[in-house]
């Protein structure tokens, strides 16, 4: 995850919105370099959207602007401009999560191993 925006990347962001955005995207009520800086908060530290602190704008509206940014392909956009210098935070991904698994009373029990809890059901992969 790319640190947060220097006054040069942000203005190189900024430059990148406004050629793929009309006026009224920049008209909103959101400081988007505060609203871009919450996107980033909230991914290294995986916080639910809800818990946004009040400095990065209306969660809600934060939210919105990153689904409209990744929608169209400008988050990658964004994401690339942030990380040109390689210089970034690491994050847990889905691959590093454990596989969740699932048993019900009917699934029989694998060899050699202890009797499993009946509210238990089939394996899941969470991707």
């Amino acid at each position: 995850m790319p640190p947060d925006p220097t006054d040069s990347q942000w203005a190189q962001v900024e430059r990148l919105l406004r050629s793929r955005y009309p006026a009224h995207h920049f008209r909103s009520p959101l400081d988007l370099r505060a609203a871009l800086t919450g996107m980033l908060h909230r991914l290294r530290s995986g916080i639910l959207w809800r818990d946004l602190p009040e400095r990065f704008g209306d969660p809600k509206r934060v939210c919105s602007r990153q689904r409209t940014w990744l929608a169209d392909g400008a988050w990658q956009e964004i994401v690339g401009l942030l990380n040109e210098n390689g210089v970034g935070t690491p994050v847990l991904s889905h691959e590093a999560a454990p596989v969740l698994a699932i048993r019900t009373r009917l699934d029989p029990v694998p060899r050699g191993t202890a009797q499993v809890d009946s509210r238990m059901v089939h394996p899941v992969k969470i991707s």
